[in-house]
């Protein structure tokens, strides 16, 4: 259309140029007209007859309104004019929400999602999605769902936010508070998953970066936590008094223990060394009356009868001792003194 109305006004162009020489050559003008029309037609068609796609990214073909093809990444060749072309990402596409959107580097960029925990408290949840565009399903992406950022509108932002909204709903605000999130965060990323795969598209990355919960709720938290703190470092006090207390009867057992011992030492060294002194005398006595047995023995060895006698003689007093009987001997100290016989 460019080119038929650049045409055109060289045609009338030329036409006044000629009407003031007197000259007026309508059939001239037209021809030229046509031929700078032409011209420019051609250069257009050239120029609109190719498409380049960049590296990561797909092209898709529609032609009078209906899909015709995909484009790889290139130089593509299309026909000039009736045919148009939509580009698909198919690198790695960043959805983000968060309190100041404005502060994201996010592809798009989205608010926060506000929902209630089991027990009703108000919580608001940011989170981060990865995801990317199947090149194989881009055909049934324009049909169903169009441009990329209508994907984004669709697909990526409504499930996100109720997925978000209604899981979290099912965890208690304790858990989530505690930081325990990755049973909620697990759940979502499986809905995620299935619902995008569904659509053509391939969920990477789901994430819960955070869940801010409101002032009151967390100062409660807070105080409930210091009062745990107390009662525990009270349970530990507790428990060190109890642990010196079983220390000093451990100790003062130990040396009731460790008197006993050495009550029982001494016991059994005075025991031993009675026994020792016994055995000692024992001994004294036994070698003694070896020494006296050996003595007697060597004395009775010794004697014979004339020395006994002798000993006798030595020993008596002069009187003799008298023994009544019914015969007429005298009994005399040794055979010395034997009456004589009759």
């Amino acid at each position: 259309m460019a080119a038929l109305g650049l045409g055109a006004l060289v045609t009338i162009l030329i036409a006044a140029a000629t009407s003031r020489r007197g000259k007026s050559n309508y059939r001239s003008a037209t021809i030229a007209g046509l031929v700078v029309a032409l011209v420019i037609l051609i250069g257009a068609a050239a120029l609109d007859s190719f498409t380049q796609v960049e590296a990561g990214s797909v092209a898709v073909v529609k032609q009078f309104g209906r899909v015709v093809g995909v484009f790889n990444p290139g130089l593509n060749w299309k026909a000039p004019f009736i045919q148009e072309t939509i580009i698909y990402r198919t690198q790695e596409i960043l959805y983000e929400t968060s309190e100041d959107p404005q502060t994201s580097n996010a592809d798009y960029k989205d608010v926060e999602v506000d929902t209630a925990t089991a027990d009703g408290q108000q919580i608001r949840a940011r989170f981060t999605i990865r995801f990317r565009i199947e090149p194989s399903q881009a055909t049934t992406i324009v049909n169903n769902l169009g441009t990329e950022a209508e994907v984004v509108e669709k697909v990526i932002k409504a499930s996100s936010r109720v997925h978000v909204r209604n899981i979290l709903k099912q965890h208690s605000a304790s858990d989530l508070y505690s930081g325990n999130v990755e049973t909620a965060q697990e759940q979502i990323a499986e809905r995620l998953a299935e619902e995008f795969s569904k659509e053509g598209l391939q969920l990477v990355f789901f994430g819960l970066r955070s869940i801010h919960f409101e002032e009151d709720y967390r100062k409660a938290v807070e105080q409930k936590q210091i009062e745990k703190e107390n009662i525990t470092t009270k349970e530990n006090l507790a428990k060190q008094a109890e642990f010196e207390k079983q220390r000093t009867i451990t100790q003062a057992q130990a040396e009731a223990e460790r008197q006993k011992l050495e009550r029982i030492g001494v016991a059994e060294g005075e025991a031993e060394s009675i026994r020792v002194k016994a055995i000692a005398d024992a001994e004294a006595i036994r070698v003694k009356a070896l020494a006296q047995a050996e003595a007697n023995k060597l004395i009775s060895a010794s004697l014979d009868q004339n020395v006994i006698n002798w000993e006798a003689i030595q020993s008596w007093n002069g009187d003799y001792p008298l023994v009544l009987g019914g015969g007429s001997n005298y009994i005399l100290p040794g055979e010395l003194f034997t009456a004589p016989t009759p």
